[in-house]
């Protein structure tokens, strides 16, 4: 029987797990700076509150979606090269279900309360409305999809690199 070699709790794969996570704020921030594309329009948001308001914004920009999608990665990196995948896919759909979007949906939506305005969300909702985003928001899953096997690759290459001494620690990390 093969041993399967799992790194998933080195420090460098917490890094780039941690770096993936976070990747899916750009949008939010480019809205946020996108005063351009903002008007004033007759509102149906106005009776919600900030936590619909949050929960709403993250349902339109498929925040949860790309969150999970971002959990193949961290397979990737778990996983060796030579490893099936139907085991990967196996692995990803079981590590959503215990560490996927569902756990964590409430502190993306606090975040947003805690960072943005009533108005301000509003803005964004409209925003995330908006077909060209829409259509920005799927080219972007898109492209993550499509470069499935090129990344797949570069990480292997990697932690075969790193696991070689080719990538060295500085002296003081730890």
């Amino acid at each position: 029987m093969k041993k399967l070699k799992l790194r998933l709790l080195s420090f460098p794969n917490l890094l780039l797990a941690a770096w993936i996570s976070f990747a899916v704020y750009p949008v939010i921030a480019w809205a946020e700076t996108s005063s351009d594309l903002r008007s004033p329009s007759s509102n149906p948001t106005a009776t919600k509150s900030k936590k619909q308001l949050a929960q709403e914004i993250l349902v339109e920009l498929g925040i949860g979606e790309k969150y999970d999608l971002h959990l193949k990665s961290v397979v990737d990196m778990a996983v060796g090269a030579n490893s099936k995948p139907q085991f990967r896919k196996w692995l990803h759909d079981t590590l959503t279900k215990f560490t996927g979007w569902k756990y964590v949906e409430s502190e993306y939506g606090a975040r947003l309360e805690a960072n943005f305005s009533e108005t301000e969300l509003k803005e964004l909702l409209e925003l995330a409305k908006l077909p060209v985003m829409k259509k920005l928001l799927r080219a972007e899953i898109q492209a993550y999809v499509d470069t499935f096997d090129k990344r797949f690759k570069l990480i292997q290459k990697f932690w075969d690199d790193y696991n070689s001494g080719l990538i060295n620690e500085p002296k003081n990390l730890f």
